[in-house]
């Protein structure tokens, strides 16, 4: 009988130790509405966290997919986004995300005054992403940059005609004249063009 209590007991410390063990530190947590999807982060941990949190999909107002970066504190539950479904339609969506102690902004929808800011970016060797409007491709990647931390400056040319000039202007100077904004996302590294990107193994190379 002793025995029988000693190792029900060493079963029931096992399983709560490692229903501990499996505790995210970060954890999302979905809630569906009739009208909206709401997302909270809980952070399960004693140290206060950043998260990155990016929704990839269609059926949802367009503010829906910004990305987006919040502070949770520890041990606290914290709002991340609401999302609207446009009406009549079925959302589709997926999502990622991740956490640290501190997420740098290092996407920067750049405010220029003169063309020799735009071109000396070039020359500096900064890593440099055009993106355009209704481009689930751009989205990813820049979601992707900022995940792993990778600085890097985006240009969006369908929100700033001095962007699509600047875009322009810089496939003119590589003599690219095959390049089409169908191509976008493109990105400048070191002064190097890269389109067609496979996004993973274009996060590898920046990452080395």
């Amino acid at each position: 009988m002793l025995k029988y209590i000693c190792f029900t007991f060493l079963m029931c410390f096992c399983l709560i130790t490692s229903s501990n063990a499996q505790t995210k530190a970060v954890e999302i947590v979905e809630v569906k509405a009739k009208k909206k999807i709401t997302f909270y982060a809980i952070n399960n941990t004693d140290t206060d966290k950043e998260v990155f949190f990016k929704v990839d999909g269609k059926g949802f107002r367009k503010s829906s997919y910004r990305p987006v970066i919040k502070r949770i504190p520890a041990n606290k539950k914290v709002l991340i986004i609401t999302l609207i479904p446009l009406k009549n339609i079925t959302p589709d969506y997926t999502y990622f995300f991740s956490f640290d102690d501190k997420l740098q902004e290092l996407s920067l929808e750049t405010s220029v005054k003169n063309w020799k800011e735009l071109d000396h970016l070039i020359d500096k060797g900064e890593t440099i992403i055009f993106t355009k409007d209704e481009c689930a491709k751009c989205e990813k990647l820049l979601g992707m940059l900022k995940a792993n931390r990778i600085r890097h400056k985006a240009f969006n040319i369908s929100k700033n005609e001095r962007y699509r000039d600047f875009f322009w202007n810089t496939i003119s100077k590589m003599k690219r004249q095959d390049v089409l904004i169908s191509s976008i996302p493109i990105a400048i590294v070191k002064g190097e063009l890269h389109e067609g990107l496979n996004l993973i193994s274009f996060i590898e190379m920046l990452k080395k």
